[in-house]
């Protein structure tokens, strides 16, 4: 017979699709069969919205949770507020973290989905507030923490502060990835760092980190923006040995540097 645990693994694999509708029909289905939805079943078929690009469904299973009295759990809020990052919804994510903060303190999970929320909303200054205060909080900052911030102050055109970050990540011996250096490379390019984006690209090849095409493409952003042509077909060439192949926005800023070299 059905139970509890068998409609909480189907939803969990619906969420692993994001398969929303069918996550929403099983629970509805669950209902019907008079079996109480605990917050693991709920979790998932709000993890599924959010894999599913639907906050606002997320939003009517948080709500529906809370009619039913079940109480969310720190992975509930966090999933909430992912769904809001991932449908652009800042200012949704940042009700959700105020009241889950009410319940749970600071978590940097949950933390970080809202802090890349803000940073899809390009609201640097809210973003560096958050960190700034999950900070003061004593939790450990991810990776993903740090990722998230840089790329919002360096979305908000904040690139010195985006690259003060980078180095604290690199003196603290976090494990840098390639989307930590993909934001330090487009600080770089915010602020005509060309120098320091060369020795990005070198760092990363002590480090073994495969470039791909987003880093090189914000390499050759740098260099023509820079005004370094010279550098840019270089680069094109390096993209040829390490076999990343370029693409549209490359092959423009390739020709745009030249034209600002003439």
């Amino acid at each position: 017979p059905k139970n509890e645990i068998t409609y909480s693994s189907a939803i969990s694999a619906c969420e692993k699709g994001g398969n929303w509708r069918t996550a929403l029909d099983l629970l509805k289905t669950m209902k019907s069969a008079g079996i109480m939805p605990t917050a693991i079943a709920y979790n998932a078929a709000i993890s599924a919205c959010e894999k599913g690009l639907n906050p606002s469904k997320a939003l009517e299973i948080f709500d529906e949770m809370k009619r039913e009295g079940v109480r969310p759990t720190v992975v509930t809020f966090s999933a909430l507020i992912s769904a809001c990052e991932k449908g652009q919804q800042w200012k949704l994510a940042l009700s959700v973290l105020e009241e889950m903060k009410t319940t749970f303190g600071p978590n940097v999970i949950a933390y970080s989905a809202a802090i890349s929320a803000l940073s899809k909303g390009q609201q640097w200054e809210k973003a560096w507030e958050l960190f700034c205060e999950i900070e003061r909080s004593g939790e450990k900052l991810s990776v993903v923490t740090y990722n998230a911030t840089m790329t919002a102050l360096e979305k908000g055109l904040q690139w010195q502060r985006a690259l003060d970050l980078f180095d604290e990540m690199k003196y603290k011996n976090m494990p840098v990835t390639v989307v930590s250096y993909g934001s330090a490379i487009s600080a770089c390019e915010k602020g005509y760092q060309w120098r320091q984006c060369l020795e990005y690209l070198d760092e990363m090849t002590e480090r073994k980190i495969p470039k791909n095409v987003i880093i090189f493409g914000a390499a050759m952003s740098c260099m023509e923006k820079s005004c370094r042509a010279d550098i840019a077909f270089q680069l094109m060439d390096r993209m040829n040995l390490e076999g990343v192949r370029p693409n549209v926005h490359i092959y423009n800023s390739a020709i745009s540097a030249f034209a600002r070299g003439k």
